[in-house]
């Protein structure tokens, strides 16, 4: 073929529509081979043997290892950009003490204050329209953890510009800021809280590359430049069945759930097959009565080590089944020996506000060693050198938002200061913590980052505590 088409020349092209498209299967991890991998090498970096991952990709074995080829794995196993710290030991990084760029760093905060909304006339309407205004709340609530994040590292003689802008809960009026100020130099962008006006912001920032942090968003399209901070909820059911799966193979598992959890229930059937499934009591017209008798639950008891999965979103159904497995666990049979005892470990796919409701005695979680996966944990307010400042500058103590936003601009802008950019940053620092919160960003196949880290939790002694 010559250098320039002639007209009428025939070419060959290949048939798109019989190429083969893989889908990805998220429930699974995605590792690239890089040159020179083999066998030996991505047992060292992935953990897996080589009979693993053929028996995950059967592929390998008829073709090997080739450079390029990505490699299904565990989920949570791998960086899946296929860049990973060799040197990586599972222990978080102190990036307070790896600065090595003191030059000023530009944030950029979004938050949908809806400021236009409030009245200032007096002091009693704004205090009004604060209280009364949910999205106002959290955003203040989010700024004041930045604020606080702000003054320490500060104290840490760094440099920044922050920009905080209004995005009013509307697309418009962030394409207006977009449109209104130059973002080219900013180093990262945190924020928007919602999903329309966070996608709009990453979209428009692509094309510059700037970072863009959410806060709390999840299931983010995840464009090149996006980090979603907020754990896959998937992670979450993920961590609490490897756990229980770990321990099972002389433990017994039980199942108890209300008919609006039946996917669940069946989903974790089919996990530990040898589990019974208990659902809660119904009326004559087939609704539950979000309760169960101590007879549906004990028959399906065993001596030994026994772990109940509870599956509700409902208050009452959970204090009525903590209630009666905190009666029974540590029981031992009529004539039966000590070492017969019936061990109760409660653990829930899905920790919510049912769960912490006030029918729920704190007494029974603890007595059942209540597990669950988490995207925070729970620190000691008394002690903590954080909550003591913060309270002594907003005379109250903070909340779960304040403690997000102290947490989130710590990480982004000490990744910054430690890294040549946030990018960089993934693999320089692969996993970082802080007061409630730890950041360990994997690089999605085909776009961002996402938070792949969290905490596994328990009751103990009326306490909530770390799973070490």
């Amino acid at each position: 073929m010559g250098a320039v088409l002639q007209e009428g020349q025939q070419i060959n092209v290949p048939n798109l529509e019989k190429e083969e498209i893989k889908k990805v299967d998220e429930t699974y991890g995605y590792y690239k081979v890089l040159p020179k991998e083999g066998f030996y090498r991505l047992k060292l970096k992935l953990g897996l043997t080589q009979e693993e991952l053929e028996a995950l990709n059967p592929e390998l074995k008829e073709t090997g290892l080739k450079v390029g080829m990505i490699l299904k794995t565990p989920q949570g196993n791998t960086n899946l950009a296929g860049v990973v710290n060799a040197s990586y030991d599972g222990t978080s990084s102190d990036l307070k003490m790896k600065i090595k760029d003191y030059g000023t760093k530009h944030i950029a905060v979004m938050l949908p204050f809806r400021l236009n909304r409030v009245e200032f006339d007096t002091t009693a309407d704004t205090k009004k329209s604060i209280k009364s205004d949910p999205y106002l709340n959290a955003s203040l609530d989010f700024q004041s953890g930045v604020l606080m994040a702000i003054d320490s590292l500060k104290s840490l003689g760094l440099s920044l510009k922050v920009d905080v802008y209004d995005t009013k809960y509307e697309v418009s009026e962030v394409s207006r800021i977009l449109a209104a100020n130059d973002f080219s130099d900013v180093d990262a962008v945190i924020g928007p809280l919602t999903p329309s006006t966070f996608a709009k912001v990453a979209s428009e920032l692509q094309v510059n590359n700037v970072p863009v942090v959410s806060p709390i968003g999840l299931d983010l399209q995840l464009r090149s430049n996006v980090f979603q901070s907020r754990p896959k909820t998937e992670l979450l059911k993920s961590r609490i069945v490897q756990f229980v799966k770990k321990d099972t193979l002389s433990n017994n598992v039980i199942i108890v759930a209300d008919s609006k959890h039946v996917s669940i229930a069946n989903e974790l059937k089919r996990t530990f097959n040898q589990a019974s499934i208990v659902y809660s009591r119904k009326n004559k017209k087939g609704q539950d009565e979000n309760y169960v008798l101590v007879n549906d639950i004990v028959g399906s008891l065993k001596a030994g080590n026994n772990y109940v999965f509870l599956e509700t979103t409902n208050a009452g159904f959970v204090s009525n089944v903590t209630s009666l497995l905190a009666s029974v666990n540590n029981t031992i049979e009529p004539g039966q020996k000590n070492n017969d005892k019936k061990k109760i470990t409660l653990v829930t796919t899905d920790m919510n506000d049912a769960f912490e409701g006030d029918q729920v005695s704190n007494e029974h979680l603890s007595k059942l060693n209540f597990h669950f996966a988490a995207t925070s944990k729970w620190f000691d307010e008394t002690e903590n050198s954080f909550v003591k400042k913060y309270e002594s500058m907003y005379n109250t103590t903070p909340n779960k938002r304040a403690v997000r936003g102290f947490d989130l601009t710590m990480d982004v802008v000490l990744r910054l200061v430690s890294s040549n950019s946030l990018y960089e940053s993934v693999n320089d620092a692969p996993l970082t913590e802080y007061i409630e919160s730890k950041f360990a960003y994997k690089k999605d196949i085909f776009g961002g980052y996402y938070n792949d880290s969290i905490y596994l939790v328990k009751h103990q002694n009326l306490r909530i505590v770390e799973v070490k």
